[in-house]
């Protein structure tokens, strides 16, 4: 079993705030090329991994392959 963090910046392109919503911001799905991979050996040193990135402003997803 692979356990794996993918992160990638995402900027966002509407800077309306809350109370001027004139536009949804919809979901357009990064180059393959901008998203980064690290592998961890435990789950746990994943999600400090993907806490860190998400401070620093990234999009992060963590994924395993095989059995949950």
């Amino acid at each position: 079993m692979n356990i794996w963090v993918e992160y990638f910046r995402y900027e966002e392109s509407i800077k309306n705030t809350h109370a001027q919503m004139r536009e949804l911001d919809t979901w357009n799905p990064p180059d393959p090329k901008d998203i980064h991979k690290r592998f961890c050996q435990s789950r746990d040193d994943a999600q400090r991994f993907a806490k860190s990135m998400l401070e620093q402003g990234y999009h992060v997803t963590i994924k395993q392959d095989g059995k949950y």
